[in-house]
């Protein structure tokens, strides 16, 4: 019984090196995520046009309100649209925009969880009160935002996301100082954000 209840020693060694490995992956992993191409655009495009006509079924009888889902992803496809024509000729530039990607990565994102909700909800989607229609409701205001932040983001379709200035001083110094002229924040705002919250720890 001794015997067993000895502590075993922890393997440190294995634990550092296989995080090292994941931490490599992981990087590696976070640097093609949000890579795109014309391939990915016309994805999206696929499953934007999914989530409309799953939308346009008799049955859903929905509202033509905002955030009216049948006017947001058809506004957004055609802004879309807009973008493209305009990088048509340096189509690398469009693909190496950060901002560019992360949007695309996160419409497919957000088309894929409407498609769920409908394969998942089946006949209570039609019941304007099921959880169902509700969560498409919610995803309904998250387009509606995506397509205003593409809107401001690349107006008459060229991106201007680097000429946006915050007019506050302080502000501006504290995005200025971690994130330069990014439009996103990034590796900094993990360190930032925990910073920031020492005291909620305590």
């Amino acid at each position: 019984m001794a015997a067993t209840n000895r502590a075993r020693p922890q393997p440190r060694a294995n634990i550092s090196f296989f995080s090292k490995i994941q931490g490599k992956i992981s990087d590696a992993c976070a640097q093609q995520k949000f890579l795109t191409d014309k391939k990915t655009l016309e994805k999206t495009w696929k499953l934007m046009d999914k989530v409309v006509k799953l939308c346009q079924q008799s049955k859903m009888n929905l509202k033509n309100s905002p955030p009216f889902i049948l006017d947001i992803l058809p506004d957004t496809y055609q802004r879309l649209h807009l973008i493209y024509s305009k990088y048509e000729d340096q189509m690398h530039l469009l693909h190496s925009n950060e901002h560019y990607n992360i949007f695309i990565n996160n419409l497919m994102r957000k088309c894929k969880q409407a498609i769920k909700l409908f394969k998942e909800g089946k006949e209570k989607m039609f019941d304007e009160n099921s959880h169902y229609r509700r969560n498409l409701t919610k995803l309904s205001l998250v387009f509606s935002h995506m397509l205003s932040e593409l809107k401001a983001i690349f107006p008459n379709g060229l991106f201007a996301g680097d000429q946006f200035r915050i007019t506050k001083a302080d502000a501006a110094e504290f995005w200025k100082t971690r994130f330069g002229n990014s439009t996103i924040p990034k590796e900094g705002w993990e360190k930032t954000r925990n910073s920031g919250t020492g005291s909620s720890d305590q």
